[in-house]
């Protein structure tokens, strides 16, 4: 009898410690470490995905690296979505995607021209060639083709560095806020002059937690904290970026002070993490109104069916709980 009290006292506590096993989880970034990813990083250094049994594996983004193939393949759980638009196409190509939380309320997207360009405005730059990414094409560029009348016969290929746009000064290319413009006020002594896409009515979340309904279903719980850990990462980066800090520079050395303190800088004063939805809610929120207004206009462009529910791109469930608040 004693001997079986035993046997079941070990099957108990073998059993409580296979519950309490670290949920393994790999989420890859949108890019190299750089400023922007600060709460994820942050995250890690204090602990917060360790302490709900998360045991996380980062990867890097970067160019030549397709993080929707990736999950699409279940090569990663989870990845860092730029755009509302990359959840919406992955549900109308057959793939069930969902994101479930939006780190920036803003894309920090820019086009840039020179300072002493003479494009003026976005509409000064109607007929002229542009330097985007490839990925750019089922983004943004619809958007401007759609509002502002752009045409695919100005799209020039993008290589991700700005020597090519310093050597033109009537060269246009995309960029971020965050960095893009340091870079060359850095080289050139002068600021470029930015149009932040965001301000021209292209109202996409960025940064955002994007995974497969398949996870969902079966792992809410580590979903669910993956996103509270990263909210809390937000809120202590804003603070005391130092620790994340440590760990981007380790990742990717070229992340100097200048750099560092101008994205931080940037992030706050052009509101890409904070709004007034995220005062109601808590950072990482997201709305219905925000996701249908995108969407219509993406159904205006051609890029979504006219037909397509957007609310199969995304879930409120683990969102606008205040965390941190």
């Amino acid at each position: 009898m004693m001997r079986r009290m035993l046997g079941g006292a070990a099957i108990l506590m073998l059993a409580s410690g296979a519950a309490q096993a670290a949920e393994k989880l790999t989420f890859m970034s949108s890019w190299k470490a750089q400023a922007e990813h600060g709460g994820y990083y942050q995250a890690i250094a204090k602990g917060f995905y360790k302490a709900c049994d998360i045991d996380l594996t980062f990867r890097q983004g970067g160019p030549g690296v397709d993080g929707k193939q990736l999950l699409v393949g279940g090569a990663i759980d989870m990845m860092m979505a730029s755009y509302s638009d990359i959840a919406l196409l992955l549900n109308v190509q057959g793939f069930e995607a969902k994101a479930v939380a939006a780190m920036f309320q803003k894309t920090p997207q820019i086009l840039m021209v020179h300072a002493d360009s003479p494009y003026k405005s976005i509409e000064d730059m109607k007929g002229k060639p542009i330097m985007i990414a490839a990925s750019s094409r089922t983004t943004f560029w619809p958007f401007l083709r759609s509002k502002y009348g752009y045409e695919d016969t100005q799209i020039r290929p993008y290589s991700g560095q700005i020597a090519p746009w310093l050597t033109d000064k009537l060269a246009i290319q995309q960029g971020i806020i965050t960095n893009e413009p340091y870079l060359v006020e850095s080289e050139t002594g002068a600021k470029p002059r930015s149009f932040l896409l965001a301000d021209l009515g292209y109202a996409t979340y960025s940064s955002m937690i994007l995974t497969s309904k398949k996870l969902i279903d079966a792992k809410p719980k580590m979903v669910q904290c993956f996103v509270d850990a990263t909210i809390k990462g937000y809120i202590d980066f804003l603070k005391d970026p130092a620790p994340a800090v440590e760990l981007i520079r380790k990742d990717n050395p070229m992340n100097p002070d200048g750099l560092v303190n101008y994205s931080i800088a940037e992030m706050k004063a052009r509101g890409i993490i904070e709004t007034e939805d995220t005062q109601k809610y808590g950072i990482g929120a997201m709305t219905d109104a925000r996701w249908k207004a995108h969407t219509d206009l993406l159904k205006e462009a051609g890029i979504v069916p006219k037909d397509f529910d957007e609310k199969t791109a995304y879930t409120l469930q683990f969102v606008n709980k205040r965390v941190g608040m």
